[in-house]
């Protein structure tokens, strides 16, 4: 059921978003801040990579199909985590659920919610409301393919070292805020982020294994230089920021 999930380029300038009035740019941000909101309560969750690629899909392919102006990306993006959670049996208690997305949504680590307390359960009962739209938006198709799943059969067909997996484990994962998970077939994702991986670990992928690996290679270029730029813009940036701080 891939194909329902994968939209064109001209679809993803004509969603549900844009059609209320958002431009193109304001969702990207907007989609963006969701998945670094989402990521930022996985790792205080001790979430493993794969239940946060869950869930950024879910979140990704939710705003395919509806609109930004109605459900709140840090809704959103807390109940497909939430989801995603139980999809991967690797759920957390509810208590701790809802007092990492109320902190890092308050951005204070050491608010406290007590279960019971008005705060706890306005987030409990926001998240419960909103887990019965996100899987019938959905239309309850859970089942995800990871990119990260081809990326062993693509190294051997590739013959890329251990430490460009490695590598491209970290490109997949600073790529999440990018909607390419609705845009290219799992598969295109991870032989781009080899592709990446190999330039700069300064290693060759001859032409000719290429045509061992049943894609599209010019999709593949396609993606690692969207790819690039989105690092450029979301990664490299944010690094520079916190490494220059105002005086």
């Amino acid at each position: 059921m891939l194909d329902q999930w994968l939209f064109t380029k001209e679809e993803l300038l004509d969603t549900p978003s844009i059609l209320d009035g958002v431009t193109h740019e304001q969702e990207q941000m907007d989609r963006t801040k969701g998945c670094h909101y989402l990521l930022a309560v996985g790792a205080k969750l001790n979430l493993p990579q794969l239940v946060l690629v869950t869930a950024t899909t879910f979140f990704h392919r939710f705003f395919m199909r509806q609109s930004i102006r109605r459900f709140h990306v840090y809704d959103i993006a807390a109940t497909s985590l939430f989801v995603a959670t139980k999809v991967e049996e690797n759920a957390r208690r509810l208590k701790d659920f809802v007092n990492a997305c109320a902190q890092k949504a308050q951005k204070n680590d050491r608010l406290i919610l007590e279960e019971g307390s008005k705060d706890f359960v306005k987030w409990k009962d926001t998240m419960l409301h909103y887990e019965a739209i996100l899987l019938k938006t959905l239309c309850f198709d859970l089942s995800i393919e990871h990119p990260h799943n081809s990326l062993n059969s693509l190294q051997m067909s590739l013959n890329v070292p251990d430490s460009c997996v490695r590598r491209s484990w970290i490109l997949l994962f600073q790529s999440l805020g990018s909607p390419i998970c609705v845009l290219y077939r799992p598969k295109v994702i991870a032989a781009a982020a080899l592709l990446i991986a190999a330039h700069l670990s300064g290693e060759e992928i001859a032409e000719r294994r290429w045509k061992d690996v049943d894609t599209d290679i010019g999709q593949v270029h396609e993606l690692a230089a969207e790819m690039l730029e989105y690092y450029v813009d979301h990664c490299l940036g944010k690094t520079a920021q916190s490494s220059h701080p105002s005086q």
